[in-house]
């Protein structure tokens, strides 16, 4: 363990180190005429990117002697190398380091700032593991002698956002995401002591009559793509920029396409201007304007109307259940919201409130009494 200087000091001299050798090799060709820096470092991690096998021996020679000059040395065992010809993995070229050969992906995976590599290139097996890590997650919670009401708070606050990373950071698909949403509402439903039937409308829609302070995975792994994609775009990095980002959600739900659908609709805003639709005054509220946002701004608002979407969706599969969706009818019934401050109630009396609302083919026309218990 170093003190809070140790690291500042330790970058300020690795710096030194990697500007020397960082002239040993050209730029680094990614095609399309876009070229970038041959070595990228991240504290204690170096990256080397060549375009020609040379290149890359020379870095790494001119890298070790001046390690060695600084009495410091490389962990070829901790190190990974990839060569690959023609778009395919070359598994025959490896290179050494401190005269000890650096282990292929091929041979052994690497996990650089979160995310795995392998000889594969693909995600497709992390799809499958984050749902494997989603069940086994959920089976340990729903084992655990806690309430339903913490179960869920463990699940909002400590197994989602756990689940959110692989999602945002490999190429998973929407339709594993639907899945694994599947399994979160199972246990949901159970926790709730709701109806295995409870739509998923009545857990996540804000619109509901009842609104519950849960967030859907699924809805937030849209809004992380898009949030993702639109940084990449706006990216002030050239190299970023240039080269033209490719997030794969697979066919049934594009990022790109919503994306473009949103931009398209503030457009459209713009141009028929600023309406009103409650009774204040003209001039009582300010719109934000596309054309006139930027960033961090351009980015909330993209998002937002995705929310706004996904939110008009469950609506409309509310207004399409003849049961659960008379709630939509209800004009002079007034919102209620249940925020976390459901600890002191009774896990009956939450489970009475969700389903004389949402789940009225179980209420509906008789008189339902439930005995009062403390939690």
């Amino acid at each position: 363990m170093g003190c809070t200087i140790s690291p500042i000091m330790f970058v300020m001299a690795i710096e030194v180190i990697l500007k020397a050798t960082e002239g040993s090799a050209g730029l680094a060709n990614l095609g399309g005429g876009c070229s970038m820096p041959p070595l990228k470092a991240f504290m204690d991690d170096t990256t080397i990117i060549c375009s020609k096998e040379d290149e890359t021996r020379r870095m790494l020679t001119c890298s070790d002697d001046l390690m060695s000059w600084c009495r410091m040395e490389f962990k070829p065992k901790k190190s990974r190398s990839l060569s690959i010809r023609k778009g395919k993995v070359d598994v025959a070229t490896t290179f050494t380091v401190a005269e000890q050969q650096v282990p292929t992906v091929s041979q052994e995976p690497v996990n650089s700032l979160g995310r795995w590599y392998d000889a594969s290139m693909k995600d497709t097996r992390r799809g499958a593991e984050t749902l494997e890590l989603a069940s086994g997650s959920l089976l340990a919670i729903n084992k655990c002698g806690l309430q339903g009401k913490f179960k869920i708070w463990y699940l909002q606050f400590m197994l989602i956002p756990k689940l959110l990373w692989p999602l945002l950071a490999y190429h998973i698909c929407s339709s594993t995401v639907e899945a694994i949403e599947a399994k979160i509402n199972k246990y949901t439903r159970k926790w709730l002591r709701v109806s295995p039937g409870l739509s998923d409308v009545a857990m996540y829609c804000p619109k509901a009559k009842l609104k519950l302070s849960m967030k859907s995975i699924l809805e937030e792994y849209k809004c992380g793509k898009a949030r993702l994609l639109t940084k990449l775009e706006e990216s002030d990095d050239p190299v970023v920029k240039t080269v033209q980002p490719s997030l794969k959600t697979g066919r049934k739900w594009r990022v790109t396409e919503v994306e473009g659908e949103a931009k398209e609709c503030f457009k459209m805003k713009e141009v028929i201007g600023q309406k009103k639709t409650d009774r204040r005054g003209l001039g009582s509220t300010t719109a934000k304007w596309w054309s006139k946002t930027e960033g961090k701004e351009k980015r909330d608002m993209i998002i937002d109307e995705i929310r706004n979407k996904e939110d008009s969706t469950r609506v409309q599969k509310a207004v399409e259940q003849p049961q659960q969706g008379q709630w939509t009818n209800w004009d002079t019934a007034t919102q209620r919201s249940l925020t976390w401050d459901i600890w002191h109630m009774a896990p009956l009396r939450i489970s009475f409130l969700i389903r004389s609302v949402s789940d009225l083919s179980k209420v509906s026309g008789q008189i339902v009494t439930l005995p009062y218990r403390d939690p």
